[in-house]
């Protein structure tokens, strides 16, 4: 066959072939490059540089991706992967907390991880000590997400975009390889899954989850600049804006000194009884 001619022609020429039945060995599989997969395979390869990691991530990073507000917790693992400079030089918006107004209540009501009165506008980027141990950020995903993916390959990540995964080998409870769409089959002592809700690898393995009714909610949000909110956002600190409504609730992120994010979470019960496309709803 004209496969075969080629595979003989290549071998004469001393070029090593892979034949198509090879798997590629390595120490661990992660799937999905998104902020757990990143975290994971710097990690890894921070504490036991001589593995081979590799991410598997079907998109092109940069792209957009919902959770833009997060919480102090994040940054003792942000400074421990060694990232921390990077995100702060990206000049995130500083979060100190969230306003709430709740149920039927016209009131506000805060709650702030630094007190407000305690919290100093100083100069960044700044070292992860002092005030910056208790803030977190208000980060736009698509600069978040590529940051830490570009610096696990930094340290050593095999990271592989555009690649999906698509079939998984499995005995039982055991992974024994993965094949990305693109033919190549990997096998690993370890294979994580970071693949979010998709759960590549969780479907594949049939490990079902209880999800109550309650909590089957979607979520469709856009950017907007320059919106404004019932109480005055500061430059210095920022703090999540959430608004109750009759069916969910509303979310205001303040991304930088002009962009924001405003999304809208409802019960997907309600969004099927109202019969409308996302941006009519």
């Amino acid at each position: 066959s004209w496969q075969h001619l080629c595979r003989e022609f290549i071998s004469y020429l001393g070029v090593g072939v892979v034949s198509e039945n090879a798997a590629v060995k390595v120490d661990v599989v992660i799937v999905g490059g998104g902020p757990s997969g990143s975290t994971v395979g710097t990690l890894l390869k921070k504490y036991r540089p001589d593995l081979k990691v590799v991410i598997l991530e079907k998109e092109k990073f940069p792209r957009e991706h919902v959770g833009e507000s997060q919480l102090p917790a994040i940054g003792p693992i942000l400074d421990e992967m060694g990232v921390w400079e990077k995100v702060e030089e990206a000049n995130f918006p500083i979060k100190i907390g969230g306003t709430y107004r709740w149920g039927t209540s016209k009131e506000l009501w805060a709650f702030e991880f630094l007190p407000l009165s305690k919290f100093k506008d100083e100069a960044r980027p700044a070292q992860f000590k002092g005030q910056r141990v208790f803030t977190a950020f208000q980060v736009e995903r698509a600069r978040y997400d590529k940051i830490l993916l570009d610096h696990a390959r930094e340290m050593g990540v095999e990271v592989h975009e555009e690649t999906m995964v698509r079939s998984v080998d499995s005995a039982g409870s055991e992974i024994k390889s993965i094949t990305t769409q693109d033919g190549t089959r990997y096998e690993a002592k370890h294979f994580v899954d970071c693949s979010g809700y998709a759960g590549v690898l969780r479907k594949a393995l049939g490990v079902k989850v209880d999800v109550p009714s309650k909590l089957k909610n979607m979520a469709v949000w856009d950017y907007w600049d320059n919106a404004d909110w019932a109480i005055e956002v500061g430059v210095g600190g920022t703090r999540v804006e959430v608004l109750s409504i009759s069916a969910g609730w509303i979310w205001y992120i303040p991304l930088g000194p002009t962009r924001k994010s405003i999304g809208y979470i409802c019960p997907v019960q309600h969004y099927k009884k109202m019969n409308m496309n996302p941006e009519e709803l």
